[in-house]
């Protein structure tokens, strides 16, 4: 059980500020949608709070992408800085 997810590996593998952009983006959208849908927001409103959201939610994303990326890494005996 060694073997990573194709999708998962090339997540890993991209670019910390790729991974901040495409976070921030898709959860944006996801949360714009959420606060329409589900809480009944009028549209400008559920985007600004989309917007608002999405940082934090960036932030534990990537962060925890890459805190288990150097995890594996470490436990495979290689430097997690390469």
């Amino acid at each position: 059980m060694n073997e990573r997810p194709s999708a998962l590996s090339k997540w890993e593998d991209l670019h910390v500020g790729v991974q901040i952009v495409v976070t921030f983006v898709v959860s944006t959208i996801v949360l714009w949608l959420a606060h329409i849908a589900l809480l009944n927001q009028p549209s400008g409103r559920g985007f600004l709070y989309g917007i608002f959201w999405a940082a934090p939610l960036t932030v534990i994303i990537v962060g925890a992408t890459r805190a288990e990326r150097a995890k594996r890494v470490r436990a495979e005996g290689r430097d997690p800085n390469t």
